[in-house]
């Protein structure tokens, strides 16, 4: 357990139940500036199977590294979930070989399978690169991006499965509720944030960062520190009460592997 999480944040979250309309923000971001293990790599995945590529194809493949749209070539490996969803994770060229996209492909695909089902039923499919690029989403065409070098990291730190959250939240529920007037609504009578990454982002961020709390408090009571849950439920009761609808359902799968994927 680190310094900050063992005594900085505590002495936070007691401020925050003395006065939360004055509340700053309990940390910088909520995927890799705390300790907190929102989603264990041993919650249950409905991942069924990792499917082959067959061939290569030519596909859409936004990229911070240039302004080329497309690619040709892309290895399309298809996930297949217990709940019936099948979903395409599309690998550049640039991973020469599947087994070097597969070893990114496999861990994102057994993250998603921990998402809540209503999310990845929205999901498109996901984007892989190589590369050390921090990941994004897109909310319109319901997918997300990731880089192979910043995938390793955030495997070797925990913090895979929380940005794989993160971004489905930007890919599946940023519209079009982060600029609906229930949530605004809700953020005015918070009058604060969790992190300071969605107080400097409030209309970018924000939803994204705080439904990663409200996961954890509505899938997994008891896991973050008991502090930390009071501080959170204190500070954005409004956005909790939006969030939770919008996470409903669980991760329930009705299918079996042989099923998907025979």
């Amino acid at each position: 357990m680190s310094f900050y999480k063992s005594v900085i944040v505590p002495v936070l979250a007691s401020l925050v139940l003395a006065n939360p309309a004055n509340a700053k923000p309990l940390f910088e971001n909520s995927v890799v500036s705390n300790d907190l293990e929102f989603i264990k790599t041993s919650d249950p995945s409905l991942l069924a199977c990792l499917k082959q590529p067959i061939g290569r194809e030519r596909r859409e493949m936004p990229d911070k590294r240039n302004n080329q749209l497309f690619a040709d070539g892309v290895m399309v490996y298809e996930a297949r979930y217990l709940d019936g969803k099948r979903l395409e994770l599309l690998a550049h060229p640039d991973f020469k070989h599947p087994k070097a996209a597969q070893a990114i492909a496999y861990p994102v695909a057994k993250a998603i399978g921990r998402l809540p089902t209503s999310m990845r039923a929205k999901l498109s499919h996901v984007v892989l690169h190589k590369g050390d690029h921090t990941a994004f989403g897109e909310d319109r065409g319901r997918f997300f991006v990731l880089y192979s070098q910043n995938v390793k990291k955030r495997l070797s730190t925990h913090d895979l499965d929380e940005t794989v959250f993160h971004e489905s939240v930007h890919a599946t529920l940023d519209h079009p509720h982060a600029a609906s007037g229930k949530w605004r609504k809700a953020q005015r009578k918070d009058r604060t944030f969790l992190t300071r990454y969605a107080e400097r982002n409030p209309g970018k961020e924000d939803l994204a960062e705080t439904a990663l709390f409200a996961y954890a408090l509505q899938y997994h009571p008891g896991r973050l520190p008991s502090n930390i849950e009071r501080a959170v439920q204190t500070m954005v009761p409004n956005r909790l009460k939006v969030i939770g609808p919008l996470l409903a359902g669980g991760n329930k799968g009705h299918k079996t592997a042989a099923q998907m994927c025979d």
